[in-house]
């Protein structure tokens, strides 16, 4: 059955669900990039899939495909560890679950068929995001029954997925389209798209990726949290960027204050990357060989820097001189782009890796780590290699566009320029997608518990 009343099932589903979208996402991701290098031709019933197709595929599962469903996957069965509770509302929860299963489904085949309704993370069809919506809406009230059960503090893990689900709900009913057209008033409409695709980044994807790393790092290191406060400061802080999604429309008819105000609050912004980075790591110091001698653990302290890295990219990038420079190249999506492909994945791995007997029932849970060294060592060493490749690809594109047009100006190829990064992008894509097959052998064989064997029984005095 699709639906069972089963502690617990709400969040492997997420999580099953999240590592299927993550397949859709590279394969996307991997098929534009080389559309665009003109290296991949694909023949779609609808005409030839350009990057016009594949890329919003691409954006659209990796944010709420993989980084959404897995994240939150991920949050829930750390709070069902930390706290002891069931999810409140499980069958209505695992409904929610199905229904963005085929929102998101909807969205690819509407997409590849090119329904294509506005830029980007605004491509998909006005019921599909109802859809998506209504599925979002029924997930954080379940979330919020289920903790208003909690006794004592809650863990700074269950903030920031309460948080991320009460700040994706409005993002996404404001500035992703889903409103009747014509409001609200365009210039409103164009800074609300600002705000929102900022949002999907840094309040949606990366306090999800947050929630796994501030549980992952205290209990596999077996410390406490190093600051609660800082947690905390974190937290609010990230809105900053939010704040500074008016920076993305630079360029246009924008006032002088409003450009002014992105840039002060992206420089800001950076501030609750680096608390978040300092709790990560402070928390393990004590201990740092012994968690970095750990599948979790690296994938923690490599998704912690490359989320520091995103960061400085992010606020760095409003800066009116450097703004002008990178304008229309790839250095202008690179920090989101670093962000979700390498900071927010690699710390959902560690919490996956981390959590992994979550998936059994109690009485099927060893006190041992259920993934194989090997294995864990393939899949986070190809990752990795992937997510290096894929981020010097942004630059290498980046820096190689910036290149070419303060040497010809006007009459710069910039798409000849990029064809090298695109194909590094590519190749990095594609290892992380062959890197997977290994997250899925480890998360299938952790997943089915071995079943004690029924011996025969032999009657010896049959009276």
């Amino acid at each position: 059955m699709l639906i069972r009343d089963q502690a617990g099932r709400t969040a492997r589903l997420l999580l099953y669900s999240g590592i299927f979208w993550l397949f859709v996402a590279l394969a996307a991701g991997t098929g534009a990039l080389l559309t665009a290098a003109g290296a991949l031709y694909i023949q779609l019933p609808s005409g030839p899939a350009g990057v016009d197709l594949l890329q919003p595929v691409f954006l659209n599962t990796l944010v709420f495909g993989w980084l959404g469903m897995g994240g939150l996957g991920v949050g829930l069965l750390a709070i069902q560890r930390a706290h002891a509770l069931t999810m409140a509302g499980e069958i209505w929860s695992q409904l929610a679950v199905w229904l963005w299963n085929a929102a998101n489904a909807a969205g690819v085949v509407t997409l590849l068929l090119g329904w294509i309704e506005g830029p980007a993370w605004m491509e998909i069809w006005w019921p599909v995001k109802i859809a998506l919506l209504v599925a979002l809406v029924l997930l954080l009230l379940n979330v919020y029954r289920t903790l208003k059960r909690a006794e004592g503090t809650l863990y700074a893990s269950a903030w920031y997925v309460v948080a991320a689900l009460a700040w994706i709900v409005p993002l996404y009913l404001l500035g992703s389209g889903i409103l009747a057209p014509g409001w609200p008033i365009e210039p409103l409409n164009a800074l609300l798209y600002g705000v929102y695709t900022q949002g999907v980044v840094w309040l949606w994807a990366v306090p999800l990726a947050l929630a796994a790393a501030l549980y992952v790092a205290p209990d596999l290191s077996g410390q406490p949290l190093y600051s609660r406060s800082l947690a905390q400061w974190g937290l609010w802080g990230l809105v900053l960027f939010a704040g500074a999604g008016a920076s993305r429309l630079a360029g246009s008819e924008m006032p002088a204050w409003a450009a002014a105000l992105a840039a002060s609050l992206a420089v800001l912004a950076l501030i609750p990357t680096l608390a978040g980075a300092t709790n990560i790591v402070m928390t393990v110091w004590p201990r740092r060989s012994a968690v970095l001698a750990t599948p979790p653990g690296r994938a923690l302290i490599w998704g912690t820097e490359l989320i520091v890295l995103a960061g400085v990219q992010a606020s760095l990038l409003p800066l009116s001189i450097i703004e002008t420079a990178v304008r229309n190249t790839q250095w202008a999506v690179a920090g989101p782009l670093t962000a979700l492909v390498g900071g927010c994945t690699f710390l959902l791995f560690a919490g996956i890796y981390h959590l992994l007997p979550m998936l059994r029932r109690p009485a099927d849970r060893p006190a041992t780590p259920l993934y194989g060294a090997r294995a864990a060592r393939w899949h986070l060493g190809l990752s990795g290699l992937g997510a290096v490749l894929y981020v010097a690809g942004l630059w290498l594109g980046g820096t190689a566009q910036v290149v070419e047009r303060a040497t010809y100006g006007s009459s710069a190829n910039m798409a000849a320029a990029v064809w090298p990064g695109l194909m590094l992008q590519a190749a990095g894509l594609g290892v992380l997608l062959v890197a997977q097959l290994f997250l899925v052998y480890t998360v299938a064989k952790a997943a089915n518990a071995p079943q004690p064997y029924k011996l025969p029984v032999i009657l010896t005095n049959p009276r």
